[in-house]
């Protein structure tokens, strides 16, 4: 079957609304209960059945392959700004999504629009013929469904790398079928433990399987525990795994709510100060590992100038990952969803509080640890702004309630996120700063509100409207 065409053109196509209802008829675990991964009871044989019938996409172009708990969005977009800068045609594939799920697939920073969309999702569909019953443990999910999308798309657009993003864990993720260039690893910490255990250990030994034999890797800073995993992991199938510097490698210059300067003194870079457009110290550890990155990639043959990497970085956007969107107040977006992401926002945001007050609008997803969460956000915030999100695996107003109670926290308890952004505001003051996070899901109902645009389903299907 020919990856730039329908199986048969003549048969009636789905529009983009038929297109959403199709997928919507496939299991989400981003919406459900995420059962714990069984190797007995679920495999991708059958996803790489199903890309086999696509004509196997994912082996007509180089692919970046990123996992890790933090910073991969933020690594994954810095790559394929850098890429794109240096003249590549770069395909991105990121999760979630927090408006639109277009937004998961981009080519060149654009996301795939709602014609072509609807058009992969009905070509992946005629194409299929799997024979599971659907209450099959393996039956297809969204995710695996989107991921042959995005990896058709970028064969069907010619793109010279695709950068992409694992969504949870790496042994069973869908994306670990792609044969990489390079993999690289951004810092593991605890999350999902209900699903990839209960250790940081544990989830990185899971997420250590997208490192594979004769594939260079690159791996961020990690703890003893995680770092170890890794290494294991690369010894096993034989592979070079470099460590980036961290952080600790850059003299910073200035740093401000939307952007910060640094000097990085590697000769590859020459010796210009480097502009990055995204805030947060946490994001020179980020960095450290892209400019890492990215020095394998030349390794490997493909030149990427200096000039390239200064202006992919200037030029990279990232929506929600300390995102200031608004001014009187400042609002500042985060979808920070674990302690571990939320001590690298708080680190970063102590230099640019200053004298102001905070107020933060949280919520979270039931199998987050809300209560250290909102622990470490009290020592900054001066009130909290509490409401559920409209999503099946969202706390509750009540489940919200007991954790700031008690811990002893100044709350309001909203009706939902719109009411909380409203509240705060009229708090906060034009000189005041909001911080909205807990959740990337939380971000995107904020971005929805500030747009005008329709809550999300409550029940968690994705948008057909969008």
């Amino acid at each position: 079957m020919s990856i730039d065409r329908a199986p048969n053109s003549r048969i009636k196509r789905m529009n983009y609304r038929e297109a959403i209802a199709h997928l919507n008829s496939f299991i989400n675990f981003e919406r459900l209960p995420e059962p714990r991964f069984n190797t007995q009871i679920r495999d991708l044989d059958r996803f790489r059945e199903l890309l086999d019938e696509l004509g196997n996409p994912q082996s007509r172009y180089p692919i970046i392959h990123i996992a890790g708990t933090k910073g991969k969005g933020s690594t994954a977009a810095m790559i394929s700004s850098i890429l794109r800068a240096a003249g590549y045609r770069t395909g991105l594939y990121t999760s979630p999504h927090l408006v639109t799920v277009r937004e998961r697939i981009r080519v060149d920073g654009r996301i795939i629009p709602k014609a072509e969309f609807a058009s992969l999702i009905d070509y992946i569909g005629k194409t299929s013929t799997s024979s599971y019953p659907s209450n099959h443990p393996t039956y297809r999910t969204v995710f695996e469904y989107l991921t042959a999308a995005a990896l058709l798309w970028f064969a069907r657009k010619r793109v010279d790398f695709a950068v992409v993003e694992a969504g949870l864990g790496g042994k069973l993720d869908a994306t670990v079928v792609v044969d990489p260039l390079l993999t690289v690893m951004t810092p593991i910490g605890l999350d999902h433990t209900t699903v990839l255990g209960g250790s940081v250990s544990a989830i990185a030994a899971d997420k250590a399987h997208i490192i594979k034999s004769d594939v260079p890797a690159v791996s961020a800073r990690q703890s003893a525990e995680a770092r170890s995993q890794l290494v294991r992991r690369a010894g096993e199938v034989g592979t070079e795994l470099t460590f980036a510097p961290g952080h600790t490698e850059f003299e910073p210059l200035s740093s401000g709510l939307h952007h910060q300067s640094f000097f990085a003194p590697r000769r590859s870079l020459g010796n210009d100060a480097i502009h990055l457009n995204l805030a947060g110290r946490f994001q020179l550890d980020n960095t450290s590992t892209v400019l890492t990155s990215i020095g394998k990639l030349v390794e490997a043959g493909f030149p990427v100038a200096p000039r390239a990497v200064q202006r992919g970085l200037s030029r990279v956007r990232l929506q929600g990952r300390m995102q200031l969107v608004r001014r009187k107040p400042s609002l500042v977006l985060d979808g920070s969803h674990n302690p571990m992401s939320i001590e690298a926002l708080l680190e970063s945001l102590s230099e640019l509080i200053g004298n102001r007050s905070l107020h933060v609008i949280f919520s979270a997803m039931r199998s987050k640890p809300a209560g250290r969460m909102l622990e470490l956000l009290s020592s900054v915030a001066a009130n909290f702004y509490i409401a559920p999100i409209s999503f099946p695996k969202g706390m509750t107003n009540g489940e919200l309630r007991s954790e700031a109670e008690h811990l002893h926290l100044p709350h309001v308890i909203c009706t939902d996120i719109p009411s909380a952004f409203d509240r705060a505001c009229l708090e906060a003051g034009s000189n005041g700063l909001i911080l909205a996070t807990g959740s990337l899901y939380l971000a995107g109902e904020v971005i929805r509100h500030l747009r005008g645009l329709p809550p999300p389903y409550l029940d968690g299907r994705i948008d057909d409207r969008i």
